[in-house]
Order: C-alpha cells, then structure tokens, then sequence
C-alpha cells in the first residue's frame, strides 16, 4: 500500500500535537524538537495533495515524494518509540507529583540514554526535513490546497443502497444472452461443449457470463449449476474443491489432484452447466480439468471467459467475442448507475445527455469504466458545470499508466478524498478475486492508521465502515458473497475487480508487493523500500525475502493460503520489528515465538484458525496492539495474564476456542469495542483467575459482544450494560445442560438474566442460546419491547426448553429476521407473540421478512386470536406482516393449523414446511411463489395458491389404487399440479410412484404441460437412485430406473 502522503501527514500532525501536549515529552525532553518538528510538517503540508497528484506525471515530484514519505514513515516509528517509553516511566512511578517524577526520572540512567538517543534521532530527522522543504523551490510549482480547507467528501454515517442494482441495459447483453442459451441448451451428442466468452479486460465478459448462468432455460435444462472464479492466481486444489462443493458435492479428507480429479467426474453424475470465470492459462484445462471432465458420467456445458483468444481456441472452444458497449447502451449503463431509476429527476438527465455520452466515449465502450466513471459523478454536482469538470480532467490521459488500464479507471481513484485512496489501495493486497470480509477489512484499515480517530459517540470502525460503503457505491468494489460469487446484496463481502486490481498494483508497486505460489522475491527497483509484503508461504518454515529483512522497514505482514507454514524463527520478528500488521491466520503455526513481544509497533495479529496450543507471556509487551485474533484456534485453552495490559486493544476475537475463562482484568481494556468472546470463570476459581460479568461494566465502548457460560456468574442485583449504551450486537449463551436443572439453578439463571437488562437503543442484533430459565427475561416481555429496542432488526432464540411464551416481538419496528429453534415449552403461540396494541391501525411485524420455527416439538398452536380492546378478530387484520416473504416450519410435528391470519402477509413468497406431521391444510396465500412440502403425512388440502411457480414436494407416503397394485398420487398434489402458474416441479419419492411418471404411466400427462420437472427416487443410499429428468421447451425427456434386488428377484 502506497501511503498517501496528505492523509498521513495530517494524521502524524494530530498524533504529534496530542503527545507534545501531554506530560510524556516533557519527561522525555523531546518537547522543543518535536515542536519543530511539528511547525516543518504543518508548513509543508499544505502543498501534500498536489504533490501527490502531480507525482504520476513528474519524475522530479514523484522523487521528492518518494523522499518525503521515507522521514514521514521514520518520524511515525520515532513518535511510537516515544510514548512506548513515555508510558512506561509514568507506569514505573505512578504516584509522584508531575514535577517529583520529572526531576527524579531526569535522572534516571536508562531515561537518560533513551533521550539522548532519541533526541539525536529527532535532530537529524528535523534536518532531512529541513532540506525536503527547500528542495520544495527547485520542484514545478504546487498549489497550496490547505488554505481552500478541502474537506473530505465521505459524508460519514452516510448510507448507500444495498441492493446493486443490474448492470444488464440496452440490447447486447439481452441478444447476446439469448442466442448463447439457445445454442447451449440444444441436445448433441458429445460428451461436453466448451463456449468461450472471449474481450479485453473490463468489457462485461462476467456480466454476460452472469446472464446466461441465471436464465431459467439453464436452470431448467441443466441438474448441476456451478459457477467457479478462477482468476490470474488460482490454486489446484482450491479450485476443485469449489467445483465439487458447487455441484452438491463433498470432498471429505481428498487434498492433492489425484484424489480430487476422479471425485469430480463422480460427482458429475446428471447434466452439467459450468462456467469457469477469468482463465488466463491453458494448463488448467490440460492438466487439471480436462480429464475429470470427460470422464463424467454425464454430459454438459462448459462456459468459460478469459481475455485470451489462444486460451479459448487451445480449449476447443466455440468462441464469442464480446463487443465494446455502444453509446446508447453506454449512455443507459451511466445514467442507471448515477440517477437509479429516479423518474421525477427526468427533466435533470436528459439536459446531462450531451456531456454524458462524451464521457462515455472517453470510456471507450467499456462497462467497468463506465461504472467507475458513474461512482465519480454521484460524488459531483448534478450539473453541467460540474460533469465538465470529470468530462475535462487530465487524469484521462495519465501517461505513466499501464497500456491495458483505462484512464477512466485513474480518474475514479483521483477523485477519491485521501482517506479513501488507502483503503482503495491496500484491498489490492488481497489475493485476486478474494472474498475479502468487511470486518476484517475495517479492521485492517483502523490498525493502518488510515481513519481518523473521531469525536463523539462514533469510533474509528464506523467511519470505515462508511469509506468501504462509499467504494461500494463509487463501483471500486463489488459486493460478494463469501465464495466470491457476485451478489446483488451489499452483504458482509467485497472484492476487487482484477483490472482495479492491477490499477492499483500499479500505483503502490513502489511500496508494496504481493507475491504468489510460485515468486520467492520480488522484482523491484533495488532503491525501493518496501513497507508491506502480501504473500504465498508454501515451506514449512516461514520465509520472508533477504531484501526485505535487510531493509528492516517493513510494516505490513499478510500471508495467504500457506497451509504448509508450521514455524516462525525466533529470529524473523527481530528483523522485522516495525511491523505494525501481521497476519498468519489459516497456516499451520503451532507456537508463537517469544521474539513477538519484541514487535512493539505491532497494531494488528491475527493467527486465528492456526494450531498453536498458548501464547507467549511476552504478549503483554504489544502496548500498541488494537486487533487480536485467536478465533478457531481449537488447541488453546487459555489466555495469559500479560493480556489484560494490552491497554489500545480494541478488537479479541476468541471464538470456537475452548477457553476456560477469560483473566481477571479485562475490564481495564477500556478500548475494547469487540470482545467476541467473553468466558465467565468457574464458580470455584480463585479470585485472581478468571472474570465475572462485573469487569464488562467497565467497558462503555463495546459495539459487538458475546457471553460464554452464563450460568457459572452470580446475580449482580443491578443491570449489568448500564453503561453498554452502544451495544450492537449481544449474544448470551449458557452452557448446554444435559438433564433438566435443579430448581435453584432456574431460579438462579432467571435472576441473572432480569439484570443483563440491555440499556442500548443502538441494539441490531440479539441472540440468546442455550436457556433454562422459566420465562424469558423481563426486558423482553415488556410492553415498552419497542421504546427499549427500536433499531432491533435480527433474533434468534435457541433452546430455551422452559420458556413457555413468547415474548411480543411484534412490537418491534424494525425487526427484519427471527429465528426460534427448540423451544420445547412452546405449546401455543397466540396474540401474546404480537404484542398488545392501544389501536387496530397499528401494524404487527411492520418490517419482518424472514420467520423460522425450527424442531418446536411441543408446539401446537398458531393462532394471531383476539386482541383485547381492539374489537375484530386479529386475523381480519390487514397490518399483519406485511414484509413477510420467507416462512420456514422445520420439526413442528404437532403443529395442527397454520394460522388464518397469514392470508394477509401478502409479500410472502417462499413458504418450506419439513416435517409437520399433523398439518392438514395449507390454502389461501395469494402470493405464494415457492412451496416446499416434505413428510407431511396427514396432508389433505393444498389450495388457493394462485401464483404458485415453483413446487418441490417430499412423499413419503402414497395412496393404492382398488386394485392394490398400483400406487397414486396423493389428491391434493395432483390438483396443485394442474395450476397454469406452475413453472417447476421437484418430487422425491418411492420407486413405485416414479414409474407413475414414465411417458407410458398413468401421471404423464399430468407433468407434460410443466416447463421442468425432476424427480427422484428416495430412500436408497446403499445403491444410485432412479430419476426422471423432463423439460418442455425445448422438449427432453431423461429416464434412468433402478430396480432393486428384490424387485429383479
């Protein structure tokens, strides 16, 4: 990551402010040279930004850029070195007077040489400085950008919209899209077919791609549908693997190709539709694909998109080449991607068009830079003035750029606010194509030093969460879900497209590396210094670059996919001592080496998903670490003491880990926004080992919590998170109690649960797991559930055995997802579960849309009932969930009804009901598209459901004609299959009925008129399954019946 050296600057200013001000300098002896120091930088800082943007151009700017940067980078581990020490001599003598302990430590002898080193440090360091400013004079003029006061263009707390709207407009995609389904759907008989999709970088190859994947016809012509990036950088291994679990696979213990390669022509059992996104080399079809593929037991598709003719022709492939966009097509993509579907702003786009599409042509028809361009006019003025100003800019025609990069692309990131370019910048230090997690990121950028420390009730991780939403919207990621498979949903996920990627590779090569399975050193100029390292390790012994190690300026640590990694030397970490980020999570690492005490710059470590068994004690001397995550780490039990003196930490990740407390001292970790999780100690420890609830009362600033073994705690007679007003996520576990409890321990845990009492209204998220109190606690049966938690928009509620009712979370306004799994005490859920209401205007679940009731044995009843004082009947109601579009009913084996009421939840779409073995009916729900029906058996009415277009039914019981030898279907599925709505059908069931099916049998004509039809024999795993495959246009009919042993007997 190339530092920014205006963003950086003003960051150090700030940091060097704070310290020169406060009681540390002056014990030090530092204060007059840091305080000019501080006056050199605040003069130079003004003309940082130009600089900055005249560098790429200027081999003379860029030069003394480069020089600067070098004293910025020394002065910061200058800065660190003197608070470190600073903070441990006020530690050392805590209770003398300021100017006692000032006179007494003068005199200290290793005080003493600390400030002469130091002090000597900070002289040279004013004087390289001194020098960097006068070279100023003989550079081309740069403006002085501080006096206009620019202020950054992230609006923070701003928010974007989460849905990513298509990128599929005009008519090229449309055409192209169906004249390619239609060839690939036609019936031949080769074993597969490979089309290869074929354009430069950036031109909609992955869109295209994406279309014809998601078109029905695909889905109804093919049984297995897999989507696999494969990307510059791919691994073997990786890559099978998601191509198994992608076809409904599983690759059990198989690691190495020769394992791999015969598992995946298994599992090819049924026709095959693959797309294999961005090859760049033939030798993967050669020697890894290839053969799995035509050994399949079936035959298919293969869709592949590479940027490479020869790649497509060397796979035999039947080549497309996908076309520049259009100006028109271009002019729509730009106008969507600004305005949306905005149709009041009309007037405004149409006298925009002129200038809009010259901007389009300067992206020369490319889709992504098109979007990247769009992501740049959102941020401007809807006016001419202000897109003649993107339409006339220089950074079109940055000449140092790279042939293959489009200066649409270079003017997207010039635009971004200093801030932003950072964290812009340093997602290319991720893997190509890699899923990269938001949290994770936000975390890497706050241990960076990119994001301003913030006043008020906001905190660093909130102002990076705005800048990776604002990339999102400025198109320079692209939301994805944790494969990295484009998502139309902003989730938890983003990743960076490949020509970004290189953009950016280009812009921090000076800088930063990343290195891949097979480069041991890096290619640069031997005058570099390189601050961060992003690599492959594939030895058992962790192997940074001699360069890099004699440079002895390295600040950033990433290693990815190093499975083989075991060991750190002890001697690595004293080489590398100015590392700030270290990152080893998913190697194979058993021990920590002591020698990471030594890292006292250190921000960020993460070794999560590792085998190591403890950490050293010498953790405790990471003063400056924010980030520590030990997640997974399935071999370590305990935490060391030393950890309570990690006093910036803001972030411990200990989740899945068997931990059996958590040290005593924890509460002292003020900055701590993130304790995931929190193990309260065994009631028989001693009072020095482990923690008590008591210790999170100290800790005002957490945002996301989780506690362990609640049940061990003693009541605290008072609300424990009365100071926890910014808690967003809490989530409460007991232990998992095998036989029922004592009555004394319900009572106990009753009481503890009454005094958690959550006092924050920032609350989203809130998931209570393993209860066995009586009753759910009394802040969450409380009449007032809204006032306390407006922002709640997530529940899940997991055995909690003895609860009886349920609490009225249909008063919560904004309540989007709950969950409520095994809650054995449950027998009837009535009105109670909506809360009482002062009016019947009022809506119950005004925003749920996801409601799942899992393994609820006991459970009766559905009713919505009466509502006392409101007259009418609840279930006439038409306020009743009105966003509900997802009910899933898993293990209800005594539920009787569903409740009436539900006609009026007229969003709901998809309806899974498994396992509810006295249901009867199911009728009335008039925007019903999607019905999954399994071991139902008592099921007799299926009715009213006019929109119904996708049916997957399980039978496991079936009816038998008069004469006794022949078996039919149920009544009520064979009305439903007579619905013209009805675009697919999924049956499981015995052999018997199946053969109903065959074109001779009695059921044919009954699935004829359905586009597509699939249907599977159940109950046979010791032997393959008997199958019919049916589609209706075009016309295909597979068969493939099994008969048992018996049966041939």
């Amino acid at each position: 990551m190339a530092m920014i050296l205006d963003a950086f600057v003003e960051r150090y200013v700030y940091k060097l402010l704070e310290f020169v001000e406060g009681e540390m300098s002056m014990i030090l002896g530092v204060e007059d040279e840091l305080k000019k120091l501080q006056k050199r930088m605040e003069r130079i800082s003004g003309f940082l930004e130009s600089a900055e943007r005249k560098r790429h151009a200027d081999r003379n700017i860029n030069m003394w850029v480069t020089e600067l940067k070098d004293v910025m980078y020394d002065a910061d581990d200058i800065i660190d070195r003197c608070m470190i020490e600073g903070r441990r001599l006020l530690e050392d003598h805590p209770s003398e007077s300021l100017v006692r302990r000032s006179s007494s430590l003068f005199s200290c002898f290793s005080c003493t040489k600390f400030r002469h080193e130091i002090g000597n440090e900070i002289i040279k360091l004013n004087d390289r400085l001194k020098e960097i400013d006068q070279d100023r004079s003989n550079l081309p003029p740069l403006e002085n950008t501080k006096q206009d006061a620019r202020e950054s263009k992230v609006n923070p707390r701003q928010t974007f919209p989460s849905v990513v709207k298509s990128d599929i407009v005009g008519m090229q995609v449309e055409e192209a899209t169906q004249g390619l389904v239609e060839s690939l759907i036609k019936e031949d008989n080769k074993k597969y077919r490979v089309l290869g999709i074929v354009g430069m970088g950036g031109i909609g190859k992955t869109t295209l791609a994406s279309s014809i994947y998601n078109d029905e016809r695909i889905k109804r012509n093919f049984s297995i549908h897999v989507w696999a990036c494969v990307s510059k950088e791919f691994s073997e291994i990786k890559l099978l693997k998601d191509i198994i679990r992608g076809a409904g696979g599983e690759y059990e213990e198989d690691e190495t190709k020769a394992e791999l390669v015969p598992r995946l022509s298994s599992i090819l059992s049924k026709r095959f539709f693959i797309i294999l996104d961005d090859i760049w080399r033939t030798e993967l079809w050669e020697d890894l694909l290839r053969i799995a593929f035509e050994n399949a037991t079936a035959n298919g598709k293969i869709v592949i998109t590479t940027r490479y003719v020869n790649v497509a022709k060397n796979m035999r492939a039947e080549i497309h080449h996908v076309d520049k966009m259009d100006d028109d097509s271009g002019w729509e993509l730009l106008r969507k991607k600004v305005f949306g579907d905005d149709e009041e702003e009309e007037g405004e786009i149409s006298s925009l068009r002129e200038i809009g599409v010259k901007i389009v042509e300067k992206c020369d028809g490319l889709p992504l830079a098109i979007k990247a361009i769009a992501g740049v006019l959102r941020s401007k003025k809807k006016s001419t003035m202000g897109w003649n100003m993107v339409l006339e800019s220089d950074a079109w025609s940055m000449s140092r750029l790279e042939e293959e990069l489009p200066g649409a692309l270079f003017l997207s990131y010039e635009d971004l606010p200093s801030d932003l370019k950072q964290c812009f910048l340093y997602c290319s230090l991720f893997p190509e194509d890699y899923p990269m997690n938001r949290d994770e990121l936000i975390r890497y950028w706050v241990a960076e030093g990119f994001v301003r420390r913030t006043q008020g009730d906001t905190i660093m991780e909130d102002l990076a969460e705005d800048f990776c939403r604002e990339l999102i919207g400025r198109n320079l990621l692209q939301p994805c879900d944790e494969f990295g498979e484009l998502s139309r949903l902003a989730g938890n996920y983003c990743k960076m497209h490949d020509l970004l990627r290189s953009l950016a590779h280009f812009l921090i090569h000076d800088e930063s590396i990343f290195l891949g399975d097979h480069e041991q050193s890096p290619h640069t100029n031997p005058l570099s210094k390189l601050r961060r390292l992003s690599m492959v390790n594939t030895r058992e012994s962790l192997e940074v670059p001699d360069v890099i190690k004699q440079q002895k300026c390295l600040r950033t640590l990433l290693v990815w996919s190093s499975y083989e990694t075991k060991m750190v030397e002890n001697e690595l970490f004293k080489k590398l001592r100015f590392l700030r980020v270290m990152d080893l999570s998913k190697t194979r690492l058993e021990i920590l080496p002591d020698s990471v005490g030594d890292l006292l710059h250190l921000r960020y470590l993460n070794v999560s998903t590792t085998g190591i068994k403890e950490l050293p004690e010498s953790i405790g001397c990471l003063v400056n670490l924010q980030i520590l995550n030990l997640a997974r780490c399935e071999f370590l039990h305990t935490l060391p003491k030393t950890i309570t003196k990690l006093y910036n930490l803001r972030c411990l990740c200990v989740e899945g880990i068997p931990l059996t407390h958590v040290p005593k001292g924890i509460g002292k970790l003020k900055h701590l926004n993130h304790l995931h999780v929190f193990v309260i100690r065994h009631d028989d420890r001693r009072d020095d080992e482990g923690c008590d609830l008591k210790e999170l009362q100290c800790l005002s600033q957490l945002r996301f919590l989780e506690i362990n073994r609640l049940e061990r705690t003693q009541p605290a007679g008072a609300p424990v998170f009365a100071n926890g007003r910014f808690l967003k996520t809490l989530i409460l576990n007991c232990n998992q109690q095998e036989d029922d409890a004592e009555a004394t321990a319900i009572q106990k845990i009753d009481t503890i649960y009454n005094d958690l009492s959550p006092q924050s209204t920032h609350l989203h998220r809130l998931e209570i797991n393993y209860f066995f109190g009586s009753r759910f606690p009394s802040w969450m049966m409380s009449t007032s559930l809204h006032v306390s938690f407006p922002n709640l928009t997530e529940i899940r509620l997991s055995v909690c055995k003895s609860c009886p009712q349920l609490p009225p979370l249909g008063l919560l306004p904004q309540l989007k997802s709950l969950y409520i799994k095994r809650a054995y005490a449950i027998k009837t859920i009535g009105p109670e579960f909506l809360g009482p209401r002062a009016s019947s205007a009022t809506t119950s679940f005004p925003k749920l849309e996801e409601l799942e009731f899992t393994r609820m044995s006991n459970w009766e009843e559905w009713s919505f009932g009466m509502v006392e004082g409101v007259g009418e009947e609840r279930r006439g109601a038409p306020r009743l969930l009105p966003c509900l579009s997802t009910l899933v009913l898993f293990g209800c084996p005594k539920l009787r009804a569903l409740p009436e009421g539900l006609r009026h939840a007229t969003n709901l779409q998809e309806l899974n009901i498994y396992g509810a073995d006295n249901l009867k009916e199911i009728s009335n729900l008039p925007s019903l598209k999607y019905l999954i029906i399994s071991n139902c058996p008592r099921l007799e009415h299926v009715e009213n459901l006019d929109k119904l277009q996708n049916l997957f039914v399980r039978l496991e019981t079936s009816t038998t004609d008069a004469d006794g030898q022949t078996e039919r279907l149920l009544q009520w599925l064979l009305e439903l299959l007579g619905q013209h709505s009805l675009q697919e059908f999924k049956l499981g069931c015995s052999l018997p009925v199946l053969k109903t099916f065959l074109k001779d049998g009695p059921n044919w004509p009954i699935i004829q008129p359905i586009p597509m039809v699939w249907i599977l024999e159940c109950g046979h795993p010791d032997r393959s399954s008997s199958y019919i495959r049916y589609t209706k246009d075009p016309p295909n009919f597979e068969a493939n019946v099994v008969e048992s042993e018996e049966a041939v007997d």
